[in-house]
């Protein structure tokens, strides 16, 4: 570029001089055989023209269809240039806009993390207590509980608990069938001439034997369920004996199956009428 513009500056000074040179002939001769004035700025042109393709230069003309590109192409470039710097600046604040953006992410999502955490670490710990507190009431409720069922189970005790009486009236027992719940007990009185003995095979299995002394008054304790034949040991040929059931009869069938005689098997027929009728 800056050698077209060599160009022109030198043509243009070869067109000042031929003016200057040609207006000094003319005023110190007025005429001239040796040059010949140009009678217009078209011949002027044409010997410009004529002396740069003589040093071997462009023409005016050349030189402006030069100058013409090398500017079209600077500003080109230039375009060029500025569009890579806004297409580059573009991505750098892009670029700087998401960093931004998931720093500003990181921290929020970490401010939300140290919330969470700390609201599940103070529901743990409300849990932790309410749970605790919950536990030391229940501890209460169940001390409490524990005293007022002894209470209850001592009153029940006392309440259903029960005594039952058997009078020996001649040579009978009176009631001959006596009907209890397991625990309570049994007595039997007015024993002057008589004892009161429990029939070996007709009580049931695995239940404790009784017998008494003679002409004492004597009571016994039934915890197990079953029917339970006894007898006055000397007045039992007289059939002088009893039955008591406590409970459920759960031994009925081996009170049936007894093959019981005499004396002992007008007991069983009473027993089981009675076991029967419950």
């Amino acid at each position: 570029m800056r050698h077209s513009r060599s160009i022109i500056t030198l043509t243009i000074i070869i067109a000042i001089a031929i003016f200057v040179v040609a207006a000094v002939s003319s005023f110190i001769s007025g005429t001239s055989d040796h040059y010949e004035r140009p009678s217009s700025p078209d011949e002027v042109l044409e010997k410009m023209t004529e002396a740069a393709e003589t040093t071997g230069e462009t023409t005016p003309s050349e030189a402006k269809t030069e100058t013409s590109e090398e500017v079209s192409q600077a500003a080109q470039q230039e375009a060029e240039a500025l569009e890579s710097n806004a297409q580059e600046e573009v991505l750098d604040n892009t670029n700087e806009a998401v960093e931004s953006a998931i720093e500003s992410a990181k921290e929020t999502s970490k401010s939300v993390s140290e919330r969470a955490n700390e609201a599940i670490a103070a529901a743990e710990n409300s849990a932790a207590e309410g749970r605790a507190d919950a536990e030391a009431r229940l501890a209460e409720v169940e001390k409490e509980a524990g005293i007022a069922e002894a209470a209850a189970e001592v009153e029940q005790a006392t309440v259903e608990s029960k005594n039952h009486t058997v009078t020996a009236q001649g040579l009978i027992y009176n009631p001959l069938v006596v009907t209890i719940a397991p625990g309570d007990s049994v007595s039997w009185t007015n024993m002057s001439t008589h004892n009161t003995e429990s029939l070996e095979g007709l009580i049931p299995e695995g239940a404790e034997m009784w017998v008494s002394k003679m002409s004492e008054n004597y009571t016994h304790t039934f915890t197990q369920e079953g029917i339970y034949l006894y007898k006055c040991t000397p007045h039992f040929g007289a059939g002088m004996g009893g039955v008591i059931i406590v409970g459920e009869p759960v031994n009925l069938e081996q009170i049936k199956n007894s093959g019981a005689k005499g004396a002992a098997k007008r007991l069983v027929k009473k027993a089981v009428q009675a076991a029967e009728a419950m």
